[in-house]
């Protein structure tokens, strides 16, 4: 792996393991195998930049998954399937074949930038190219609810990605367990998928 990489790699761990404020770019080249402990600022200049970097090593692979499912999709996706297009790429980083065995920690990542605005996802959906797929499915599904109120279906995607993320970070840590739940071993998530669903479609105004 090369220099790059392994930096990426640990720093993905890190921050997932400890949080993002908790950890140094020192600690990073440590764990990254670097002699040199400025390596890090090196190569990516600063901490939010390399949370950019590790977002995007990430996204890349999980967009281009996306945009498949999309492509197959066409126009006639229901509400499930564009649903299930948006959470089955992202839930496939928790057995990345590339890993060739090594845990996971992406998705902690991706939790831990929830907290903070100037990493948050959701926002980082509105800007960053390796999203694209993530704004296809949005719009997709803004389709299916044209007489829901703009701001109505915002809150409520962002509930759903909310959501998904925590949901999904919670699964990869319950599969580091020594002994994890056998139902975790495959990639179904058709109850994550359901309630992602049932939030996007329950009736507005709420029946009494």
């Amino acid at each position: 792996m090369a220099a790059k990489d392994q930096i990426l790699a640990a720093a993905e761990r890190l921050f997932a393991e400890f949080g993002i404020e908790s950890v140094s770019l020192r600690q990073i080249a440590v764990a990254a195998g670097q002699r040199n402990t400025s390596a890090v600022a090196y190569h990516y200049g600063s901490k939010d930049a390399l949370v950019e970097a590790v977002y995007v090593w990430r996204m890349t692979t999980v967009n281009a998954q996306r945009l498949a499912r999309l492509a197959a999709l066409g126009e006639t996706g229901t509400v499930t399937e564009l649903v299930r297009a948006l959470i089955e790429p992202l839930a496939a980083t928790l057995h990345d074949p590339e890993r060739a065995g090594e845990p996971s920690w992406y998705l902690r990542f991706i939790a831990e930038t929830l907290w903070r605005p100037q990493f948050d996802p959701v926002i980082n959906t509105m800007r960053r190219p390796e999203a694209e797929s993530v704004r296809l499915v949005v719009a997709a599904l803004a389709g299916k609810f044209d007489g829901l109120a703009r701001e109505i279906f915002d809150e409520r995607m962002r509930l759903v990605a909310m959501l998904v993320v925590t949901a999904l970070a919670d699964r990869e840590r319950r599969l580091q367990e020594p002994e994890p739940p056998e139902h975790l071993s495959d990639l179904g998530l058709d109850v994550l998928v359901d309630a992602a669903t049932a939030i996007l479609t329950a009736p507005w105004p709420p029946r009494n």
